[in-house]
């Protein structure tokens, strides 16, 4: 479900997307951790690494009519699917489950969800509710109203807000706002030229929409039309995905009566008593000039087009939890037009992919306790030690950097959270009803609870045991404002976690991992926060403009490469993820080779440890991804296109040039003026 609540820190958590994991450290070889059967042998390694690492499953791979993308993410998420479904058809089958507890949560949010001849048969009577809400508006007062009852079922109108640590008080929770509200997300799909097909089909998708839910199509025409043209004039003064990477500029602190003068045509009070909170004492506005101009835009719109705008807004985000026809019209938009899907992935999947945004713990907590094995636990902050370890004697090195910015960057490490598998202590979700009405009513239902639990952190200390990702979530992430690195028991497995694999595999794929989220500490947002997860500059003056020099070298680097077509990789965008890699794996292979301690590699599959190591990363990154795809990620993600992950960071290490060969006239060749050595 992902909830719609901004927290007025948009892109400062820092999650690695595709895989991330953790393995264990000083394993006894005993197999290859690599797969021999991917390698092409016909590709030269020194011209293309990751043809040569991942051609042979390139050619046999057929990718799947459900997926726009497929690679070893992929495969692990399928592997913790088979487990989770077993937990999922016992759930559906309990009759003995009390009212209120988790069982029946469980059971009922499942059950409901499957039924999809009921959904059928309600049409878009799960929304009638609702949109008479709309209806009933007359004024602006009445819309701050709908907009924040809304805001607590995931429908954002305007802006998005939430409670999330004060980026320069980390200790303590604050409220936020951000630019929301607008149904292709980026700024970019409005007012670029390259996506004027795309504004068609979204136009073309809302007015299904306002048809499936009882308007005439004539109308439901014009009334897409409307919705598309108010979410431009919203976004013309909305931050792009760059400019939310500039930290300082998210941070701007308002107390209410100035929000009220930036925001005149917002009613604050009565946003706030809908909401049932009280005023805080401070908002901290990500976006100001968004906001600003949202406000300038309310009140020249007549209240008709606002009506419009916010059942356009509903309809989108209910579209997947109604009958099949809306359903079909949201895939059909979704996942064949944005992302070049050819069929839905099976029901079940996409409810489970729902149940983990909203009830996700209560799913982990049955997985772990039968999958997870505690002395996984140990395995993985054994190798988080060691590569913390290869981290500070790599600050100790770098020769651009003071002592006095050395200490600090120790500090870091020092007080760093790290939290592996599961949480100690898991979600309360008491006070959660769920009913069997519909689908959509529990969405709402779960949303509500969610918005309610958020609010209640409001000016209380921040909790730093809680967690940001359910443990059954194929991912990982590092959180600047609570310094923690985050590990999912749903990643510590095959093919990413294998303890009976050897070593070099293993810091190749996993060692290099931990590196990458220890890295985001110091990325070009990271390195903004100091060890208690405070925005500060922690940093001399010399020594930042040094860093700065550096990352921007590696923006340099990734704006030349070209993805497809004429469109090129977003260095700017991409600069954090792709300074985490190239720092997770130059420390991953500092303590592999620590871990040899100075004898010779062993030869295994005719490769030596250093070459396998580096085969390791790039076939974790082997990808199939759709055109439609790739031109998406190219706009939203802040993670570089797999097949680029896989081998730009080693054009940078000497040590892959040693380990097979590459010399001047190799395509992998990068003249030793122009690499890129950060950490």
């Amino acid at each position: 479900m992902n909830s719609k609540n901004t927290i007025g820190k948009p892109c400062i958590k820092a999650a690695l997307g595709l895989f991330l994991a953790a393995s264990p450290l000083l394993i006894s070889a005993q197999k290859a951790g690599i797969n021999f059967s991917h390698i092409d042998s016909s590709a030269n390694p020194c011209n293309d690494f990751y043809t040569f690492c991942n051609g042979n499953w390139q050619k046999k791979f057929q990718l799947p009519a459900s997926d726009a993308r497929y690679g070893s993410f992929n495969e692990i998420n399928e592997n913790n699917l088979s487990k989770i479904r077993d937990i999922y058809t016992a759930a559906a089958a309990n009759k003995s489950a009390t009212l209120n507890s988790d069982a029946q949560r469980l059971r009922d949010f499942y059950n409901t969800a499957m039924d999809s001849s009921k959904a059928d048969l309600l049409g878009a009577k799960p929304v009638a509710a609702q949109i008479a809400m709309i209806d009933k508006v007359n004024n602006l007062g009445d819309f701050m109203k709908l907009k924040a009852e809304f805001e607590t079922i995931g429908v954002n109108l305007l802006f998005g807000s939430g409670v999330s640590a004060d980026l320069k008080n980390s200790k303590k929770n604050t409220f936020g706002i951000s630019q929301a509200g607008f149904g292709l997300g980026d700024r970019d799909y409005y007012h670029s030229a390259q996506f004027a097909d795309i504004r068609t089909q979204y136009q073309k998708y809302l007015s299904k929409l306002f048809v499936l839910s009882g308007t005439p199509a004539a109308q439901a025409d014009q009334m897409a039309a409307q919705v598309l043209n108010v979410e431009t004039r919203l976004t013309d003064k909305a931050f792009t995905r760059v400019q939310m990477r500039d930290v300082e500029k998210l941070y701007n602190v308002f107390n209410p009566s100035d929000l009220k003068t930036l925001t005149p045509a917002l009613n604050w009070d009565v946003y706030f008593k809908q909401k049932n909170m009280r005023v805080p004492d401070t908002v901290n506005v990500a976006m100001v000039d968004y906001m600003r101009s949202a406000s300038d835009i309310v009140t020249k719109l007549d209240m008709g087009l606002l009506k419009t705008y916010a059942k356009g807004q509903l309809l989108m985000e209910a579209a997947p939890y109604l009958s099949q026809a809306f359903v079909d019209a949201s895939f059909e938009f979704r996942g064949k037009t944005m992302s070049g899907a050819k069929i839905m992935k099976a029901r079940w999947q996409r409810v489970h992919n729902v149940m983990n945004g909203s009830i996700g713990e209560i799913v982990s907590k049955e997985c772990v306790k039968l999958y997870f094995p505690p002395e996984a636990k140990e395995k993985v902050n054994t190798l988080i030690d060691n590569l913390v370890l290869a981290y500070r004697e790599r600050i100790a090195s770098r020769d651009w950097m003071s002592a006095e910015t050395k200490k600090q960057a120790n500090r870091k490490l020092d007080l760093l959270i790290r939290k592996v598998g599961y949480p100690d202590k898991w979600k309360s979700y008491e006070g959660l009803e769920i009913g069997t009405e519909s689908y959509w009513n529990n969405v709402c239902r779960v949303n509500t609870f969610l918005v309610k639990d958020n609010l209640a952190d409001l000016n209380k200390p921040v909790d730093r045991t809680k967690w940001q990702m359910t443990p059954v979530t194929v991912n990982a992430y590092y959180d600047p404002t609570t310094n923690e690195i985050t590990f999912p028991a749903a990643i510590l497995q095959p093919p990413f976690f294998d303890p009976a694999a050897e070593d070099a595999a293993n810091y190749g794929t996993m060692g290099s991992i931990i590196g990458h989220e220890l890295t985001h500490g110091f990325d070009d947002q990271g390195a903004q926060f100091d060890a208690d997860g405070n925005m500060m500059m922690w940093w001399t003056e010399n020594d930042f403009k040094n860093f700065k020099d550096k990352t921007g070298q590696i923006v340099k680097q990734f704006n030349n490469y070209v993805a497809i077509d004429t469109l090129r990789v977003n260095g700017s965008m991409t600069q954090g993820e792709n300074i985490a890699d190239l720092g997770g794996l130059t420390m991953a292979y500092y303590a592999y080779k620590k871990s040899l301690n100075g004898k010779k590699s062993t030869v295994m599959g005719g490769y030596t440890g250093e070459q396998r190591f580096f085969i390791a990363w790039a076939q974790g990154w082997k990808s199939v991804t759709r055109d439609e795809e790739l031109k998406r990620l190219l706009t939203v993600d802040y993670h570089s296109p797999a097949y680029f992950r896989a081998f730009a960071p080693l054009t940078n290490m000497k040590e892959f040039y040693e380990a097979f060969h590459v010399k001047a006239g190799d395509k992998m060749f990068t003249p030793e003026s122009e690499r890129v050595e950060i950490w």
